[in-house]
């Protein structure tokens, strides 16, 4: 990528050189003004609009190149991190990396793991990759093979994503959900008449004006803190296998977790002790689509009701398949309609709003919001990751276990700020 950005940097400086080139033949006249032949202009014209387009390439390929350097650093540090004081530079590193860098973990790998091994990592990182790549080196039917250097991955986007930073120390949190609002607000002037209403007449008895009073109907919400959890059994031989070790910790482990989060955050039932997913919040709108709209008209018309209902949508969730029928929908001219810029990697937009395709998404729907202002997640502990083999008959099987777990809650105190919509098949 900076070889192009530096192929397209000097191209641009070649086309402002010609355009430069060619106002030093404009005639400049005694009274100031130019005297341009029509050739001349027209090719001025042609090289600035070349130098627009080029200098509009470079602005997207450094838009890209910032979202790629988003990918690979990490995010703030989490709660998990603040509670069981870690310092902020091991944020830095993955979660499987901070696993086979831990006290527990180096004192066992000295021993050989003869003790019954009990490992705790407890920080997540926002990229689940190690951020440096480098050649790995194992045994493979007794002999070494240098596996070489492979380009690390990008960081997977998760429905958390769309929403900003907020953690929690609470076991419960307590909210109101907006269920209803009367907007009365108008213009006041400073007097009216006796009756409130008239204009004043100057006399003893006008009155001040008054503004109107608004209503806003509102409900107390209890947002239980949640546990997300899962299990995994592994030989032992792994604890000794390090490259290994991080990639199931890191992808297994951390995107098991992930996964379901994605699911609960839609789909979860509350029954007191589980999250409310969007899907079953009460108040929140629906959308089905026109057969006589394209998908991305879909969408831009359920943006349209959450507009309505003032509020601002930030992101879209939908299915993988459905985000590839929007992304190769052409217009009349054959055209892609929302890759804008697919030659230097388009950005995974559509009308404004950040996407995050996601397999808990039923290909049937998306959903749209305002997360953040409509919605909130609350981190109580991040992702945790403890190995251990005192588990059942493990220490038979020459088998350890790993459990990965996250605690949150998710507030949706207005739920009109989110639109679900149904897709539905556009008329050829």
């Amino acid at each position: 990528m900076p070889s192009r950005l530096k192929e397209l940097q000097d191209h641009l400086q070649q086309k402002a050189n010609e355009a430069e080139r060619i106002s030093q033949t404009f005639t400049v006249e005694e009274n100031g003004g130019f005297v341009v032949s029509t050739d001349k202009a027209k090719a001025f014209r042609k090289v600035s609009a070349e130098c627009m387009e080029i200098k509009a390439l470079i602005d997207a390929e450094q838009g890209i190149a910032a979202i790629q350097d988003y990918l690979r650093e990490p995010e703030g540090q989490p709660a998990a991190a603040v509670h069981h004081g870690q310092r902020p530079t091991m944020e830095e590193k993955s979660l499987g990396d901070l696993f086979v860098e831990s006290d527990s973990f180096q004192r066992g790998a000295k021993n050989q793991f003869r003790d019954k091994p009990h490992v705790r990592a407890d920080i997540e990182g926002k990229s689940i990759f190690s951020l440096s790549a480098g050649t790995v080196t194992h045994q493979t039917l007794g002999s070494a093979q240098n596996l070489g250097i492979a380009e690390r991955a990008y960081r997977k986007w998760h429905i958390r994503d769309l929403f900003p930073k907020s953690s929690t120390k609470q076991a419960v949190l307590y909210g109101a959900r907006e269920t209803g609002w009367t907007n009365n607000a108008r213009q006041v002037k400073e007097r009216y008449a006796a009756d409130g209403t008239s204009p004043a007449t100057g006399a003893d008895t006008d009155t001040w004006g008054r503004a109107p009073r608004s209503r806003l109907s509102l409900t107390p919400v209890m947002y239980p803190v949640a546990e997300v959890a899962h299990l995994l059994d592994s030989h032992k031989n792994i604890l000794s296998d390090e490259p290994r070790l991080k990639t199931f910790i890191n992808t297994r482990m951390v995107e098991g977790v992930k996964y379901s989060e994605d699911w609960d955050l839609l789909h979860s039932v509350g029954d007191g002790q589980s999250l409310t997913g969007i899907y079953n919040t009460p108040g929140v709108q629906q959308y089905t689509g026109l057969a006589s709209d394209k998908y991305s008209v879909q969408i831009r018309r359920a943006i349209t009701k959450a507009l309505l209902a003032e509020y601002n949508p930030t992101g879209i969730v939908l299915s993988p398949t459905m985000w590839e029928h929007v992304e190769v929908e052409e217009d009349d001219n054959g055209a892609f309609r929302v890759a804008v810029a697919v030659a230097i990697g388009a950005e995974e937009k559509v009308w404004r709003l950040n996407v995050v395709q996601t397999t808990a998404m039923a290909d049937d729907d998306f959903l749209i919001g305002a997360f953040g202002l409509g919605a909130q997640l609350h981190d109580r502990e991040s992702v945790s990751v403890t190995v251990s083999s005192e588990n059942a008959d493990n220490y038979e099987k020459g088998i350890i276990t790993f459990r990965a777990d996250e605690r949150l809650a998710l507030e949706v105190p207005r739920p009109e700020s989110f639109v679900i919509g149904t897709w539905t098949d556009p008329t050829p």
